[in-house]
């Protein structure tokens, strides 16, 4: 619980250095390209990047599921601490629903039928809001799918497949939902 609240806290101060980058148009998923059938890499803040390990954090009662995607050697998805850093970034993004099959776009502004948006982490936040994820199969265990989300460049954009680890509250601390 302790490293929860220090993260929440790192994200609250990180919070007051973030670089939006702010179109408000909405986008079409006719307009995006295809998902790449490789593991999720690409860059992020010019960094290349390739996913290793992630999770999606279960709320207890209520409150948000958190996903994070890292490229970092971590051992355990679920209780190792996800740190971004510029040569070290992660992904990570919320939402009050638990995670479901079906696909999502990314958007942020006008003409969105609701705000959805990931956050790429390197120690400032770099808000991405083009882009699409699709939730492929969601088990007790793990949630698969595929992502693809860019910045304004080349040097935050991100395509491929994953597979994030389920995590639950257990003991005051998460392990593999069973």
């Amino acid at each position: 619980m302790k490293k929860l609240f220090y993260f929440i806290i790192i994200l609250i101060f990180g919070a007051c250095s973030v670089t939006t980058e702010e179109d408000t148009t909405a986008t079409s998923s006719t307009t995006l390209p295809d998902y790449e059938t490789t593991t999720l890499s690409g860059k992020i803040s010019g960094t290349a990047w390739t996913f290793y390990k992630g999770q999606v954090t279960v709320p207890t009662s209520t409150g948000y599921h958190w996903y994070r995607w890292t490229s970092d050697n971590i051992s355990d998805a679920c209780s190792s601490t996800y740190t971004g850093t510029s040569s070290n970034p992660y992904i990570l993004d919320s939402s009050d629903d638990a995670p479901a099959v079906g696909e999502e776009e990314l958007c942020w502004g006008s003409g969105c039928a609701k705000t959805n948006t990931v956050t790429f982490y390197d120690g400032s936040n770099i808000i991405i809001y083009t882009g699409k994820i699709k939730i492929d199969t969601v088990t007790t265990t793990e949630v698969t799918g595929k992502m693809y989300a860019k910045g304004r460049d080349s040097d935050n954009e991100i395509n491929g497949t994953f597979t994030l680890s389920r995590c639950c509250l257990s003991s005051g601390s998460y392990s593999l939902c069973e």
